[in-house]
């Protein structure tokens, strides 16, 4: 289903800076899995249950349609950025990678029962920003540092969960706003209400297609709206 209506989430908890957001494979029709950086501690995972009414009801305290009160984790460092991926490797475990005040740039991953680790090794530091993107379990990633230099970085599926850092040649774009803020504006919401580079666009599955949208508002609450993909 669609999320017509623009969405909380998690309006309890104290977050900050731009969500990622992505589809994972659980749920009879991929549910979506967003991360966000905690105000002061740690990192926030909430997930929608993107499940219709007629599917069996797997998980009665986050009905269809609707998204869950939040699971931290990380504590005891605070973050700048975060982003999360779905991973086909463990099968199906999710990728964290999340940048520190500091700048280190920390590997996490989550998998069924133990939930979150942290792998030991950072991927890179003196970091500001990154852009991440996993292709087949193989995450690359673009970090730009703190003196604006820009490094690109790859790590494939020898050894895992383990995860092993080399130079690449190539990686993914650093993120914009631009789209995002376009596709709002069309669907009517006011851009002058949405915080400065918070803005942001995914798609999906489910529904037969959709434009994941998130951003803050004024408030600096976490929005969500999902909308049909465009055809033609």
């Amino acid at each position: 289903m669609h999320s017509f209506d623009p969405a909380v989430i998690g309006p309890d908890r104290s977050t900050a800076g731009p969500v990622s957001l992505a589809q994972g494979v659980y749920g009879a029709r991929g549910n979506l899995e967003l991360l966000a950086c905690d105000e002061l501690d740690g990192l926030w995972v909430f997930w929608f249950n993107a499940d219709l009414d007629s599917d069996p009801l797997e998980t009665p305290d986050v009905p269809p349609g609707s998204w869950s009160a939040g699971l931290h984790f990380a504590a005891g460092a605070r973050y700048r950025q975060a982003d999360i991926l779905q991973s086909t490797l463990g099968p199906d475990h999710l990728e964290v990678l999340a940048c520190t005040d500091d700048g280190v740039l920390e590997s996490w991953f989550w998998s069924p029962g133990p939930g979150f680790a942290r792998r030991a090794a950072a991927v890179a530091t003196g970091v500001q920003h990154f852009a991440a993107s996993i292709d087949h379990g193989v995450l690359r990633v673009t970090v730009v540092t703190g003196t604006g230099s820009i490094v690109h970085l790859a790590s494939d599926a020898v050894g895992y969960p383990d995860r092993h850092w080399e130079r690449a040649a190539d990686g993914p774009e650093p993120g914009s706003d631009h789209a995002a803020l376009a596709a709002l504006g069309a669907a009517g919401i006011a851009v002058d209400g949405i915080r400065a580079g918070t803005a942001r666009l995914a798609s999906s599955t489910r529904a037969g297609g959709t434009v994941e949208l998130t951003w803050r508002d004024a408030e600096g609450r976490i929005r969500h709206l999902g909308l049909p993909t465009p055809r033609g």
